[in-house]
């Protein structure tokens, strides 16, 4: 949704290492997480660049260094959408979140009004779906 605003291919790998990351806290990447991943790719312009993602790297060696606080909401949002797609907002995602709330020094306030904007967005999501396939 707002990965075409990342410029850098640091940025965009750094992004596409941590939704990985984010994917594989429950140990698999189904389906669905598998999908988002590509379409990150995709919007991102980088969809033939081969990236392999290490299972070494913790979330801090992959975000610890970002400065740029508009980075920094692109990746909480979008993560944030990740992790809320399928309905199961599992412990270890909730821990990657509150441990990207920590490393990003937002306040309780504005982690609410990104995961209330998420929830929103899915509501939303949902309605438009009812919407064309309900005649």
């Amino acid at each position: 949704m707002f990965l075409h605003f990342l410029q850098s291919k640091e940025h965009k790998v750094a992004f596409l290492e941590l939704a990985h990351l984010v994917a594989n806290a429950d140990g698999f990447v189904n389906k669905k997480e598998r999908g988002f991943l590509q379409a990150y790719k995709d919007e991102m312009d980088i969809g033939q660049l081969d990236i392999s993602f290490s299972s070494e790297k913790h979330l801090s060696d992959i975000i610890g260094d970002l400065k740029d606080e508009h980075v920094k909401n692109i990746f909480f949002a979008e993560i944030l959408l990740l992790i809320f797609a399928d309905g199961d907002y599992n412990d270890d995602e909730k821990q990657i979140t509150m441990d990207m709330k920590r490393l990003f020094g937002y306040s309780d306030e504005t982690y609410e009004t990104f995961k209330s904007w998420v929830i929103r967005m899915d509501q939303l999501k949902i309605e438009g779906v009812k919407l064309i396939l309900n005649p």
